[in-house]
């Protein structure tokens, strides 16, 4: 697996999109008119992408295909509804093979091909199915990784993401525990939140970006240092201790992006989906006057898929 040396090169900006990213109008409308609106355009677009999908022939390449062809790098987060256990004893390989051999059909078209896969994201924490189960996840991802292989896809046409979050409920969970080693691993990232004041948070508690993403960063440096570091997802919640304040989250988003780009992180994927908190740029009342300002911040640039695939 790569080994990332240090640089000058960009740190870059990626987005989810709430809708279906294999249609040209969920591009234009989610991904390109926000480039357009910050003035910066963003060089990987996030999205979830199920282990037993009925259509991964279809829906693979026209998705990679759809970005590649607008700019964008595909950043594909594997799930499943499974458990780590069953991932690892071959329940699901026939839906892998599927899923891989759509993989390895779109790769071998050439013309530099490649996408990011996470497998089992977040798994340290409760949530899925395949959570919380350290053993069995390295042998799922591993697993996972062979069916690749086997299909024919080319460790030049894939980056393996290790995604778990940086939080986890205790020490037995902490994303070390989950690591696969770096001869499976090609990036190394995490998920972190600010919460704020969210009505679905358990913890009330407004976190400053030291706290969302400092301590994950140095333990990330210390498990992985030979790997580049990706903000696997991110969002803030403009809920304070004193109700709706769109000016505290374009507060957060500015601070947030200045003090990761100083810190050594290659990519930051913004979770721009109203999921269970108000996390869209646009939320409330119009769109965020503070990602604009976060993002143009001149360490962020961008890198077509063609250049990216030379990069990391």
């Amino acid at each position: 697996m790569r080994n990332q040396t240090a640089s000058n090169n960009p740190v870059l900006l990626g987005l989810y999109a709430p809708d279906y990213i294999g249609n040209q109008s969920t591009i234009d409308s989610q991904l390109r008119q926000v480039d357009r609106w910050v003035g910066k355009r963003h060089s990987i677009a996030g999205f979830f992408f199920d282990i037993e999908d009925s259509n991964p022939a279809y829906n693979i390449p026209v998705s990679l295909d759809k970005l590649k062809h607008n700019g964008y790098t595909g950043f594909i987060n594997l799930k499943s509804t499974r458990s780590a256990a069953q991932i690892a004893r071959g329940d699901v390989d026939s839906s892998l093979q599927k899923v891989a051999k759509a993989y390895a059909d779109w790769a071998k078209r050439g013309e530099g091909r490649i996408a990011f896969i996470a497998p089992l994201q977040e798994m340290n924490i409760p949530g899925e199915g395949y959570s919380k189960d350290p053993q069995n996840f390295k042998l799922a991802y591993q697993r996972i990784q062979k069916i690749f292989k086997e299909a024919g896809v080319s460790s030049q046409a894939i980056r393996w993401v290790f995604a778990p979050n940086g939080w986890s409920e205790n020490n037995e969970h902490r994303f070390e525990n989950y690591y696969p080693g770096d001869k499976s691993v090609d990036v190394v990232a995490f998920s972190s939140y600010n919460w704020g004041y969210c009505s679905n948070s358990s913890w009330k508690h407004w976190n400053s970006p030291k706290e969302v993403f400092e301590p994950y960063i140095k333990r990330m440096k210390v498990m992985a240092g030979s790997k580049p570091i990706f903000i696997a997802q991110t969002a803030s919640t403009s809920n304070t201790q004193n109700g709706l304040q769109n000016s505290a989250k374009d507060q957060w988003l500015r601070d947030s992006y200045t003090q990761l780009a100083g810190m050594g992180v290659r990519a930051i994927l913004y979770f721009n989906i109203n999921k269970e908190c108000d996390w869209a740029i646009n939320s409330n009342s119009g769109k965020s006057a503070g990602y604009k300002d976060a993002v143009n911040n001149p360490a962020f640039g961008y890198l077509s898929p063609t250049e990216l695939a030379k990069k990391i």
